[in-house]
C-alpha cells in the first residue's frame, strides 16, 4: 500500500459510514453532480475515495465543492480543509460557532431556535445529527492536554455509573450520569491527541448511558436525543465502531415504539455499516435483536425472526472465539436474545414458542436484573391470553419487579398487556397498582 502523505480523513469516513454508501455510491454522487454542473469526472473512481478516506491522497478541487454538495455539509465538517487553509479562518467566526453550538445541546438557542430544527438546517432532513464540531474545536496543544486531567479517572467513574445502573434508583443515577456526561464534554473540548480520543471513548460510554436512563427508564426522549447526538459525536471521535453500533441501534428504540418502521431502519442500517469494520460478534448480534424488534412491531414476522437467527449464531460465534465482551456491553447477554426471540415469537402469534423463549429468558437472568424481569414476566403474561388468573400472577410479578427496580419500559410494557384482563376483578387490582406506581 502507498505511504500516507496526509492523516486519515475520518471525518469523511465517517460521514459516509452514517448514510450507508459505499466508495462506490460516493464516486457515482460526485459524477451526478458534475454532470449537472457539465463536468468531466475523468480520473473519478471508488478506489479515489478510499484514498481520500486512508490520506493517500487529498480531494482535488474540482471534486471537493462537489462532495461538500452530496453530503450538505461544510468543508470543515468533512475534513477538506489543509491546515493552511484552516489558518484562514477569522478567529470570531469559530468563537461564534462554539457558542452557537453550546447553545443546542442545551436545548433552546436564544433566539428561540430549537435544536431539533437546527439540526435539519445545517444537515438536511434525514440526514444523521452529528455534533462533531463541539467536540472538535478545543486547540491541539500540550498544555490543552495536561489541563484535561486524567482520562482514566474519568473512565472509572463512568464505568461506576454504568455499573449503579442495574441497582441504583434511576433519577439520582440519571442526574448524575447527565453531569459526568457535560463534563466529559468540556474534557474531549480541553484535551488533545491519544487523551482526546480517550475522553472521547468514555464520553461515548456516559452519553450512552444516560441517554439510556432518559428513554427507557425515565420518559424523556427529547433529553435522550440530546445525549445520543453527543455519543455518536464522540464515538467518531474516538474511531470507536463498536460504540457507534450501540449508539445508533439505540437510537432506533424512539421510531421503533412510535411505530416509524422506516426510519428505525434507516438508524439500524447506519449501524450495520459500522460492523462492517470488525465488531465484536456480540455487538452484531444485539444489533440483529434490535433489528428483529422493529421488525416484529412492523408485522414483518419473518424479518424478525431472521434477524432472531443472525442473532444466534453471532452470539455463537462470539463464545467459540472466546473474545472478551465490551464491558459496556453489560445490557446483553444469552437471556437477553432469548427475551428478544421471545417477543419477536410473541408479536408473530406463536404463544407456545414465546413462552418457552421468555421461560428460558427468566430462568438465565441474573439476580441484578430487575428492570430486564418486568419486561420478560410482561411479555409472558401477554403469552396466555385465555388464562387471566396466569396473566395476573405474571403482570403483579411484573410489577413486584418494578416496584423493586423502578423501570419506565417495564411499566409500559405492563399497561400494553394489562387491557387482555378486561374489566375482571383481577384487572381492577392491577389498576390499583399500575396507578400508585404511576404516581411514583
Amino acid at each position: 500500500m502507498a505511504d500516507r502523505r496526509h492523516p486519515p480523513n475520518r471525518l469523511l469516513s465517517w460521514e459516509r459510514l452514517q448514510r450507508g454508501w459505499s466508495y462506490e455510491e460516493v464516486a457515482d454522487r460526485i459524477r451526478v453532480e458534475m454532470a449537472r454542473c457539465q463536468e468531466t469526472d475523468t480520473g473519478l473512481s471508488a478506489n479515489t475515495v478510499r484514498r481520500w478516506e486512508t490520506g493517500e491522497r487529498w480531494p482535488d478541487p474540482r471534486y471537493r465543492k462537489h462532495i461538500v454538495v452530496i453530503f450538505n455539509k461544510p468543508a470543515t465538517d468533512l475534513g477538506l480543509l489543509t491546515l493552511e487553509e484552516l489558518d484562514v479562518r477569522p478567529e470570531a467566526e469559530t468563537i461564534a460557532e462554539f457558542r452557537r453550538l453550546c447553545e443546542i445541546m442545551t436545548g433552546e438557542t436564544e433566539d428561540g431556535v430549537s435544536r431539533s430544527r437546527v439540526l435539519r438546517g445545517l444537515l438536511g432532513l434525514g440526514a444523521l445529527p452529528m455534533l462533531s464540531p463541539l467536540l472538535a474545536l478545543a486547540p491541539d496543544t500540550a498544555q490543552a492536554a495536561q489541563q484535561a486531567g486524567d482520562p482514566t479517572a474519568y473512565a472509572t467513574i463512568a464505568a461506576c455509573h454504568r455499573k449503579m445502573y442495574w441497582s441504583s434508583p434511576a433519577r439520582p443515577l440519571y442526574e448524575a450520569a447527565y453531569a459526568h456526561t457535560q463534563l466529559g464534554l468540556d474534557l474531549v473540548r480541553g484535551s488533545a491527541g491519544t487523551a482526546k480520543s480517550a475522553f472521547a471513548a468514555s464520553l461515548a460510554q456516559s452519553a450512552l448511558l444516560t441517554a439510556r436512563l432518559a428513554f427507557f427508564d425515565l420518559g424523556r426522549p427529547a433529553v435522550a436525543d440530546r445525549c445520543f447526538d453527543v455519543g455518536l459525536s464522540a464515538t467518531r471521535e474516538a474511531g470507536d465502531h463498536n460504540l457507534a453500533v450501540a449508539v445508533l441501534g439505540h437510537m432506533a428504540f424512539a421510531p421503533i415504539f412510535g411505530r416509524q418502521p422506516e426510519r428505525a431502519r434507516s438508524l439500524l442500517d447506519a449501524a450495520r455499516q459500522h460492523t462492517w469494520h470488525g465488531v465484536h460478534p456480540a455487538v452484531r448480534a444485539w444489533l440483529h435483536c434490535t433489528a428483529s424488534e422493529s421488525e416484529a412491531r412492523a408485522g414483518a414476522s419473518t424479518a424478525s425472526r431472521h434477524h432472531i437467527d443472525l442473532a444466534t449464531a453471532a452470539l455463537d460465534a462470539a463464545e467459540a472465539a472466546d473474545v472478551e465482551m465490551p464491558a459496556w456491553l453489560d445490557f446483553f447477554d444469552a437471556s437477553r436474545l432469548h427475551s428478544f426471540a421471545g417477543y419477536a415469537a410473541l408479536i408473530g402469534g406463536d404463544h407456545a414458542e414465546a413462552a418457552v423463549r421468555l421461560t428460558s429468558a427468566l430462568d438465565l437472568l441474573g439476580p441484578e436484573a430487575g428492570k430486564q424481569r418486568s419486561v420478560v414476566l410482561a411479555d409472558l403474561a401477554a403469552c396466555h391470553p385465555d388464562d387471566g388468573d396466569r396473566q395476573a400472577d405474571y403482570l403483579n410479578r411484573a410489577l413486584d419487579a418494578v416496584e423493586r427496580e423502578w423501570y419506565g419500559t417495564g411499566l409500559n410494557r405492563i399497561r400494553e398487556v394489562r387491557p387482555q384482563l378486561g374489566d375482571s376483578p383481577l384487572g381492577c387490582e392491577l389498576d390499583e397498582r399500575i396507578g400508585a406506581l404511576a404516581l411514583v
